[in-house]
């Protein structure tokens, strides 16, 4: 019998959770105490956050199926295990995760002594003492060169000697290890595989086992896939009127990754290419993405390399699009990713997580259309994919709906604020939680250490500045509890100590905590509950996007001297191949399109007058936008 309550069988959230290297260690005592609650549908992060978001996708999963909680239980004993010494001194199991190749090593170790140091001139302290130990043949040079210079001239030149000459010696080791080993480990420290003489897997072979674990299955059960969480039972449960996709989705993973060739965000799994062939697309239209196997072999253990290969399929030239692809010799040794439904969870996470230096990107190829349309013209092109939170680190849109049928949860991760003892923060009331998300640079009392924080401030608007945007939403601030880290908490404090591990891991049982008292129904029916507030602002923000959008609309849909009328543009559509059609358009499509039309002319005439009676005030003003999907 299952010793936990399983939560009631139509009561679901969507869960997103924010990146951060080592401060994924936050979320997994967080979501074993919502999963006591809640059901989870449709889960997404980026980078660390897509770790996460992996794991409870798989433990859901073998909840759905066995009713067994022990896949969350599994997810609730990580932060113990990351902790784990096998001595004092020696290094925790979250730090041996992260294993360099030996090319890259000497390196590695410089990050590693840099790590956790208080203050720029101890950070700086150790970064020297890092180099002159890793690059030891060149400070054995500077050496030999300054005792030289000391013996034929002055003590005072000898150490002049021994600075200039250690310096330009140890920089040139660094120049030829970056731009020669880092470059050839697919420009990161560590491909994420297990190396030699390390008793503990690393991060993709730990993952990999985790998964499995979580979801149920033993070792040589078959990796688990999207098509495994999709088809997972529960969803929609029975007698239920929730809104389903078509084909439901019963568990619905999404995870961001960077693609830096095409220097742009993609969803994982490649949902979009698939569905435009199945729809019959035109072939331009269509994404294509292929691999390598012996380049894959680098990043994946073997069992999910052999998964990944027997569901993919030899790149092949289709007649209908001899002019806008390769020839086939030019796809030699190029296999097609397999469907999204058999793409395997841990490439996705290990996409998502590829931490720019310190993880290797992932190479994937593609069809380089910048080339003339031609037979013959037209090649393939490595693509690099790299950490998902370069594009959006906390994706909390992701799963949004204009109005929510369940609430779509979120935890974020900031600076503790001065002044400020409360770690955790959720927005309890309407007016609450719109405020700015400062960077306090400035106020470092060292001038390098305002520098250094000017710098990182620049990244981290490039990075998140449309995530900072959204998170101050009405009807998105509300369900996004901020969780607090310490300097020395997260982020790329890879060896952090097991009391810090499990100070931040129990920190989001407060985060969860906030969560559910706020949005769990209430015993008594006549109190409005978070849950009840947040579905009262989202349709109020919905119809306030509506109201300023739709004057545009309507002033566009009418007849304007300048432009051709909308009733002779779909006339002349009927005669000549439409865009987007390919073909004139029918008779019948074209009565459709007035019909719609003159619905939109008439909701928004009907719609407006209402619109300005209502005094609903959102803080900030929501915009309601036109953008490609992902």
């Amino acid at each position: 019998m299952n010793e936990h309550p399983l939560p009631p069988k139509d009561r679901f959230c969507d869960l997103v959770m924010k990146g951060g290297v080592t401060s994924g260690i936050v979320y997994p005592k967080a979501i074993s105490r919502l999963a006591a609650h809640y059901h989870f549908k449709n889960i997404g992060g980026s980078s660390a956050g897509a770790i996460a978001a992996a794991v409870t996708a798989a433990a859901e999963y073998r909840r759905r199926h066995t009713g067994s909680m022990a896949g969350f239980e599994r997810l609730a004993r990580l932060p113990d295990e990351l902790g784990q010494r096998p001595d004092q001194r020696g290094p925790s199991r979250l730090l041996r995760l992260f294993q360099p190749q030996q090319a890259t090593q000497r390196l590695f170790s410089v990050l590693v002594l840099a790590l956790n140091r208080g203050g720029t001139w101890r950070r700086v302290l150790h970064i020297v003492r890092g180099l002159l130990l890793a690059y030891w043949a060149a400070s054995l040079v500077a050496l030999v060169l300054a005792a030289a210079a000391g013996w034929y001239s002055s003590l005072l030149a000898g150490v002049l000697t021994f600075v200039l000459a250690g310096t330009g010696l140890v920089l040139w080791g660094v120049y030829r290890d970056v731009t020669r080993q880092v470059t050839a480990n697919g420009f990161g420290l560590c491909t994420g595989m297990s190396e030699p003489g390390h008793a503990d897997p690393a991060l993709t072979p730990w993952l990999h086992d985790t998964l499995q674990e979580a979801a149920g299955r033993t070792p040589g059960d078959p990796p688990l896939t999207f098509g495994d969480l999709w088809n997972a039972p529960g969803f929609p449960p029975e007698g239920s009127t929730l809104p389903i996709t078509v084909p439901p989705k019963s568990i619905h993973l999404q995870m961001f990754t960077t693609n830096l060739s095409h220097g742009r965000p993609y969803v994982l799994p490649f949902e979009e290419g698939d569905r435009q062939r199945s729809q019959g697309q035109h072939a331009a239209t269509q994404q294509r993405l292929f691999y390598r196997r012996e380049e894959l072999a680098r990043y994946l253990p073997a069992d999910v390399l052999a998964w990944l290969t027997g569901h993919s399929r030899a790149y092949e030239l289709a007649p209908d699009r001899a002019l806008w692809d390769p020839a086939t010799t030019d796809g030699q040794g190029l296999l097609e990713l397999p469907a999204p439904q058999d793409f395997p969870v841990v490439l996705a996470a290990r996409m998502s997580l590829s931490f720019p230096l310190l993880f290797a990107a992932v190479p994937l190829w593609a069809i380089d259309y910048d080339a003339k349309e031609g037979v013959g013209r037209r090649s393939f092109k490595r693509c690099w994919f790299s950490d998902g939170g370069l594009s959006s680190n906390f994706p909390i849109h992701m799963f949004d709906g204009l109005v929510p049928a369940w609430p779509t949860f979120g935890i974020t991760l900031e600076p503790k604020l001065p002044g400020r003892t409360n770690m955790t923060f959720l927005p309890t009331r309407y007016y609450y939680g719109y405020g700015e998300r400062w960077q306090r640079f400035d106020e470092q009392g060292h001038p390098g250490s305002r520098m250094g924080g000017f710098i990182a401030a620049l990244v981290n608007t490039m990075q998140e500045w449309n995530d900072n945007t959204l998170s101050r939403m009405p009807g998105v601030r509300d369900r996004v509890v901020r969780l607090r880290l310490h300097p020395q908490e997260g982020g790329l404090n890879l060896n952090m100590p097991t009391e810090t591990i499990t100070s931040v891991s129990s920190r989001g049982l407060e985060a969860a905590d906030d969560l559910i008292r706020r949005y769990l129904p209430a015993a008594d029916p006549a109190r409005i509950t978070g849950w009840d507030e947040q579905r009262w602002v989202r349709l109020n923000v919905f119809l306030r996007m509506l109201e300023k959008r739709l004057p545009g609309v309507r002033a566009a849909l009418a007849q304007s001297p300048a432009s051709t009328d909308w009733d002779a543009l779909i006339d002349l559509a009927g005669l000549d191949k439409a865009a987007g059609f390919d073909r004139p358009i029918t008779a019948d499509e074209a009565q459709a399109l007035r019909a719609m039309c003159a619905l939109l002319k008439q909701f928004a005439d009907d719609f407006l007058p209402l619109a300005q009676r209502l005094p609903f005030v959102a803080i900030p003003e929501p915009e309601l936008r036109v953008r490609p999907s992902l």
